[in-house]
């Protein structure tokens, strides 16, 4: 039994040593490098648009928010001249009723201030007027000699000739300050007019665009808010606020959105072949008509940033829809009669990329140049031919 037990363990001991001096290179999962095809496909979701939109906005030309009266269904198809939005005038005409009494009692005021200012401008003159007069008589019929008047007769009579002369130079200056002080007040009644006026006219012009009409054929979209909400009647909407979208139907694009690190080699022309998510069966082609320049976030909480493409299909179908959702693959590069080593058995460092490449009963590093690449593979242009054979896994690993 002993010796059984003797026999086990060298057995063991054995094995471990023959496993010890085993080749790492034949332990190692190794890859045989030949020529074939490179093919870098990339795969992406997005939705139809239309190229030709016309915008649904409110009018900017109005003071404050409008209530929506009356709107079209959405997805309805519109022709030419059909109404889709009307909005309430209840408040415009209100607003157009005030500024109408506001303006009608500026221009009271302002009557008034011209008839107040022409009646106290002409007391001044009749009071120059007499001022002159009394001098005039004084100047006349003053007597110098004390022969004729006593000297107190004499000294009154020039007193009243300097009050006189100050009641004439007193009144011009009361002239002139009459004249600034009315000309301050008629320009302030006639920036209220002018204030009166423009909302008088705002409230005109709001109420001449109550309406908003289709300008051409298409369906009818509407746009939701921060909070999600569509149009509606009785729903509050400011100057300018987009509503909504008139798109064309007879020119449609394709959208794409996809993850940066994925979009390499990326090209206008390049083919693309799509379907719609309604209609799984049918295959659809297009060519990329532009290439987004800067990534985007497409959600808050989404850390991954996307590269827009649109793609203009081969043909415009019946059955296109904005908004219809679409599954796309892009050929981004195809070449033949390449050699293509697994992404995964090039590795880097500070010298440049380079492989594990098996020579005789090891592996040694082999600096190699890389060319295109796809999603899982990459071209050798040097370093590497035919029938060498390489490490998938570091030999550490």
């Amino acid at each position: 039994m002993r010796l059984l037990k003797n026999s086990a363990l060298n057995l063991s001991l054995c094995a471990l040593l023959l496993t010890g001096c085993t080749d790492p290179a034949q332990t190692q999962p190794l890859l045989t490098v030949s020529q074939g095809e490179l093919e870098h496909r990339i795969s992406a979701e997005g939705e139809l648009f239309a190229v030709n939109s016309v915008s649904i906005n409110a009018p900017q030309n109005t003071r404050g928010p409008r209530f929506i009266a009356e709107l079209a269904p959405e997805y309805s198809s519109i022709a030419p001249g059909d109404l889709v939005i009307r909005f309430d005038a209840t408040q415009l005409e209100r607003s157009r009723r005030d500024a109408g009494n506001s303006l009608a009692a500026v221009l009271s005021d302002q009557q008034f201030k011209g008839t107040q200012q022409a009646a106290e401008l002409a007391n001044i003159g009749l009071d120059q007027r007499l001022v002159q007069q009394e001098f005039a008589f004084a100047d006349r019929f003053s007597i110098d000699d004390i022969q004729i008047r006593s000297r107190l007769e004499i000294l009154d009579s020039l007193q009243n000739k300097e009050f006189l002369g100050e009641k004439q130079a007193y009144l011009n200056w009361q002239q002139q300050s009459f004249a600034a002080r009315s000309q301050g007040e008629l320009d302030l009644l006639q920036l209220q007019k002018g204030q009166q006026q423009s909302l008088l006219e705002q409230a005109e012009t709001g109420l001449s665009a109550l309406e908003i009409r289709a300008p051409h054929s298409g369906i009818l979209l509407y746009d939701s808010n921060w909070r999600g909400e569509k149009p509606e009647v009785g729903r509050m909407v400011f100057p300018g606020e987009k509503l909504g979208s008139i798109p064309d139907l007879s020119l449609q694009h394709l959208k794409l959105q996809i993850i940066e690190q994925e979009a390499v080699g990326l090209a206008v022309e390049q083919p693309v072949s799509f379907r719609l998510t309604a209609q799984p069966e049918q295959v659809l082609q297009g060519k990329i008509v532009s290439v987004g320049q800067v990534a985007q976030s497409r959600e808050r909480r989404d850390p991954r940033r996307y590269i827009e493409v649109i793609v203009a299909p081969d043909s415009q179908q019946s059955f296109f829809l904005p908004g219809a959702k679409v599954r796309a693959d892009i050929l981004a590069n195809r070449l033949t009669q390449v050699l293509t080593v697994p992404l995964q058995a090039v590795f880097s460092d500070e010298q440049g990329q380079y492989v594990w490449k098996q020579q005789g009963t090891s592996l040694t590093r082999q600096d190699v140049s890389l060319g295109a690449k796809s999603l899982t593979h990459a071209e050798i242009t040097a370093g590497l031919k035919a029938g060498d054979r390489i490490s998938l896994l570091a030999p550490e690993n």
